[in-house]
């Protein structure tokens, strides 16, 4: 296998009620047929991947929450995970507990789909709503702060300079932020280890099959797939048509993902 095709899920890949449509997993299943290495890079956990996805999915690999962990979809194998340390777990809780911010702390791989969660107390529907849908998968809050952490998953109803505040104060970590998959409006500010991204979950997988970086496409929708779509060459880069202006500005525009863009893409490019 000498090439990789990669893509986000929510926005991208799935349609509006976060499914995956026949004619794209027939067009994921060519790839496949042709020895294409199918790569989906998500901010879903895992768990969440798969109260979503059928377990037989034609995929190979998943580098889920933003790059926290890589997993061998063929094989249910984890193959690389990574957490916040202890003192910036307890650091990062209390700034945010501080600022009043309304967030999760999610447990370190395999356990990031269980969280403890803080509460400003100001109306945040988008919030709630995050937890409501772990509830109803039966995964229900812990009561404390771990003291490790996978990530943090800051909800802000607005931006309001949100991001730039929390990027600037933990410059040390990875901070990421995305449009609520949920709301499709609220600001989801993620904070996650160093060196932590979907590109660097590609290139773990790219450098076990020894790729080049100019057989690799990849697709996204949100900012958080900033960090892939930078990554390999800009021919290579695409978004979809639902994705923000500016993002559709910089990079190669495909058809939304209620229009099958991605399986339209794959017919096109292979």
């Amino acid at each position: 296998m000498n090439k990789i095709f990669v893509t986000d899920y929510d926005g991208t890949l799935a349609g509006k009620d976060g499914k995956i449509n026949s004619v794209t997993v027939d067009a994921l299943k060519k790839l496949g047929n042709q020895g294409i290495l199918r790569v989906i890079a998500t901010g879903r956990s895992l768990f969440s991947l798969k109260t979503v996805v059928d377990i037989d999915l034609p995929i190979d690999y998943l580098v889920f929450s933003s790059g926290i962990g890589i997993y061998d979809w063929k094989n249910h194998k984890l193959l690389v995970e990574n957490s916040i340390g202890e003192m910036d777990t307890k650091l990062i809780y209390e700034f945010l507990v501080k600022k009043s911010y309304d967030f999760m702390v999610q447990l370190p791989v395999p356990d990031n789909h269980f969280f403890h969660h803080f509460s400003s107390g100001t109306h945040n529907a988008d919030f709630y709503s995050r937890i409501s849908y772990y509830e109803t998968h039966g995964v229900d809050p812990i009561k404390k702060c771990p003291q490790k952490a996978s990530q943090f998953v800051i909800i802000c109803p607005e931006e309001n300079g949100n991001y730039n505040l929390i990027r600037n104060h933990f410059s040390h970590l990875k901070v990421l932020r995305a449009t609520s998959p949920i709301d499709n409006k609220s600001v989801w500010i993620e904070i996650l280890p160093d060196n932590v991204s979907k590109a660097t979950g590609i290139e773990h997988i790219r450098k076990m099959y020894n790729v080049n970086i100019e057989d690799i496409n990849v697709v996204g929708n949100d900012y958080y797939d900033l960090d892939m779509l930078n990554y390999v060459n800009k021919e290579r880069a695409f978004v979809v048509s639902n994705a923000p202006s500016d993002l559709k500005n910089i990079f190669n525009c495909i058809e939304s993902n209620e229009q099958n863009g991605v399986a339209n893409l794959i017919d096109r490019l292979y």
